[in-house]
């Protein structure tokens, strides 16, 4: 278990930390042992690519330094971003409270795909080696 569940509360107190630091404003985050979901706004002023390197630096630094996630060798070096409109950010708040029951029924590379079809973007797996 690389994100022990009963821990996250203290990564995710950490990441809020750091985006608020970062001038965004985190809506709702939640995940399971091998993932996380983040909604956030994004501030105008930072790219989301220099927002995502910071924040897996800060994080994997600190998660590799406490004794609470003895299993966390880093984060994979990929990450999925998608921009939503106003209406959508109900239901995604709501996809992302429900990550644990979420996937006792569909799997990472399951939800992945799906999360690119309703972007509107074509699955490709030799994009995830």
């Amino acid at each position: 278990m690389t994100l022990p569940l009963e821990q996250c509360e203290h990564l995710y107190r950490f990441i809020w930390k750091e985006l608020t630091d970062n001038k965004c404003r985190l809506l709702r985050i939640g995940g399971i042992q091998n993932h996380i979901h983040m909604l956030i706004e994004l501030h105008p002023n930072i790219a989301l690519s220099t927002l995502m390197q910071y924040i897996k630096s800060r994080t994997s630094g600190w998660l590799k330094s406490d004794s609470r996630f003895p299993h966390f060798t880093g984060w994979a070096k990929e990450y999925y971003a998608a921009t939503i409109s106003g209406e959508q950010k109900n239901p995604v708040i709501e996809y992302i409270k429900n990550q644990h029951q979420h996937h006792l029924q569909t799997s990472f590379d399951d939800e992945l795909k799906s999360m690119y079809q309703a972007s509107g973007l074509n699955y490709d797996d030799r994009d995830m080696r």
